[in-house]
């Protein structure tokens, strides 16, 4: 079994150690005692009883009885619930399944049986219940001994042609995502390396492998994992967004976004940078805390978080993550990740806007949408 066990920092939701007196990325501080709290996080989470870590099966489920937490015949407010759905299809959620908006409400602590979950989404979305039936797919086999053998690494341009390109990693044995970000550009060969350095820094290690295309924004990435693994194989090139690729096209359409214009550019990402990032945020984490079924394509069943950090459950490999030193990390980013940030002008207007007026940061699209306008309207009076 492994020997350290991963929470995530219930404010920002990085993933941490237990031991951890505060959360590495927001700083907040965290109870390592509050037990309850922790059972609570990995029940809503879907993970097994079958943990044998800290305490015993029996202990766990006498803890769980006590706090009434049970998977069979939950209690639930079906009121509560159709608010839920409601919130989740306006918006880029409307793209997902019932098994996804089940899946996000039991994120969100609400026990609620499968089936109630499908009734309310065909009540309040039958035309998108009938626009998703499933299509079969022909895959091919892929076969990796474990996590940490081998991360792929991609760039997603379908947002590019609105200033938002995002740029992600996959675990290949556990499909652990370990990282799904936005960024100003994926063409610069910097933001795949420091995303890659982070995940590194973060992790204490280097995979074996990592995969990515022949583009060149993965050149200075793809020089980091040579150096850490001082072999020029370890690189190897190989050959929920549908919703705000609609929404920034109505954009366009609605006469209220101009590609080419910086201006609006600027402004576009200033006001959704944070809400689109958010949403990548929740994407990652369902994606990992999510069941993978059983399938006849060699493919691990299972959820991505527990095959990464207890593949050997599951019949993978530990231990094949290369250790890297925090020396090595700071040595590659300082001879390997020169470039300093540029000064943006239309960053500081926007910041001066904010500072002197009551315009608060949006927190979902329709706000955002809000203060988007009103940028523009105060820029161009």
């Amino acid at each position: 079994m492994a020997s350290t066990i991963m929470a995530y920092c219930q404010d920002c939701g990085f993933q941490k150690e237990n031991n951890f007196n505060y959360c590495p990325s927001c700083g907040k501080e965290v109870s390592i005692d509050d037990e309850r709290s922790l059972i609570e996080f990995y029940f809503y989470r879907g993970y097994t009883y079958q943990h044998d870590i800290q305490i015993s099966e029996r202990t766990l489920k006498y803890r769980l009885q006590s706090y009434s937490l049970r998977r069979r015949l939950p209690t639930y407010d079906l009121a509560q619930v159709r608010l839920r759905v409601a919130e989740e299809l306006d918006g880029p959620g409307c793209m997902s399944g019932y098994r996804s908006i089940w899946h996000t409400l039991c994120l969100d602590g609400l026990q609620v049986p499968r089936r109630v979950v499908a009734g309310v989404v065909r009540e309040l979305d039958p035309e998108g219940c009938e626009m998703r039936r499933s299509k079969r797919l022909r895959r091919r086999k892929y076969s990796v001994p474990g996590p940490n053998y081998c991360w792929h690494i991609d760039g997603y341009d379908k947002l590019k042609p609105f200033g938002f390109p995002i740029h992600g990693c996959i675990d290949g044995w556990s499909r652990k995502i370990m990282w799904l970000q936005l960024a100003r550009s994926n063409n610069n060969p910097e933001v795949p390396a420091k995303n890659f350095l982070q995940c590194v820094a973060e992790f204490g290690g280097c995979p074996v492998k990592v995969r990515s295309d022949c583009g060149t924004e993965n050149g200075v990435l793809a020089a980091i994992q040579c150096e850490f693994r001082g072999s020029a194989d370890a690189h190897v090139f190989g050959n929920r967004s549908t919703w705000w690729i609609n929404f920034f096209k109505d954009l366009i359409d609605r006469d209220l976004f101009h590609p080419g214009n910086q201006l609006e550019e600027e402004a576009l990402w200033y006001c959704f940078s944070g809400v689109v990032q958010k949403d990548l945020d929740l994407v990652r984490e369902h994606w990992n805390t999510h069941r993978i079924r059983d399938s006849k394509h060699d493919t691990v069943p299972g959820r991505p978080d527990e095959l990464f950090l207890l593949p050997e459950c599951s019949g993978g490999i530990d231990g094949l993550l290369l250790p890297i030193s925090t020396d090595e990390v700071h040595y590659v980013s300082d001879n390997l990740l020169q470039s300093e940030e540029e000064l943006n002008e239309f960053e500081e207007y926007f910041d001066y806007i904010m500072a002197n007026s009551n315009f608060v940061m949006p927190t979902n699209w329709r706000e955002a949408e809000s203060l988007y306008l009103q940028f523009v309207a105060v820029a161009t009076q």
